[in-house]
C-alpha cells in the first residue's frame, strides 16, 4: 500500500531567511536575521567637535563592526541599503526579536554609549547616535 502526502514540510513564513515557497507545512525550521544600522544626524556629528572627538568606534555584544569619522551624518535615517555609520547583520535563530549590547566609543576608547536595544526580524533596525 502507497501512501502519499500532499504536505511538504519547511518553513512557511515569507519573513523568514529560510523560507520556502514550496513548503505546505511548517516543521519549525524557519530562522530570522536583521541588519543593524548606526547613524547620525547634523546636530549629533556636530557635537562631537567641542568634544575632541575624531572618530566613533561600534559594537554590537562585543563584536567590533566598524568605525566612522565623527564629522560624518545623514541628513535623515539611511535606508537600509546603505551601510550608515556601521551595519552589522544579526542572526536571530528562530526568535523574532532578540536583545543586543550597543555600545560606541571613541578614539581614545571612552564609552559614550552603553545599552541594549531590542532588535526584530525586520528589514532594518536602526540606532541613532545622538
Amino acid at each position: 500500500m502507497l501512501i502519499f502526502s500532499c504536505s511538504k514540510p519547511g518553513c512557511t513564513d515569507p519573513i523568514a531567511k529560510n523560507y520556502s515557497s514550496s513548503a505546505k507545512k511548517d516543521d519549525g525550521s524557519c530562522t530570522y536575521e536583521t541588519k543593524l544600522i548606526f547613524w547620525q544626524d547634523l546636530a549629533a556629528a556636530n557635537s562631537w567637535g567641542p568634544l575632541s572627538v575624531t572618530s566613533l568606534k561600534y559594537y554590537v555584544d562585543g563584536n567590533y563592526i566598524g568605525s566612522s569619522i565623527a564629522t560624518e551624518y545623514y541628513t535623515s535615517q539611511p535606508s537600509c541599503s546603505a551601510a550608515g555609520q556601521a551595519s552589522y547583520t544579526i542572526n536571530l535563530g528562530k526568535n523574532t526579536s532578540q536583545s543586543v549590547n550597543i555600545k560606541v566609543t571613541d578614539q581614545t576608547g571612552f564609552t559614550w554609549y552603553d545599552e541594549f536595544v531590542t532588535v526584530t526580524n525586520a528589514e532594518c533596525n536602526y540606532y541613532q547616535v545622538y
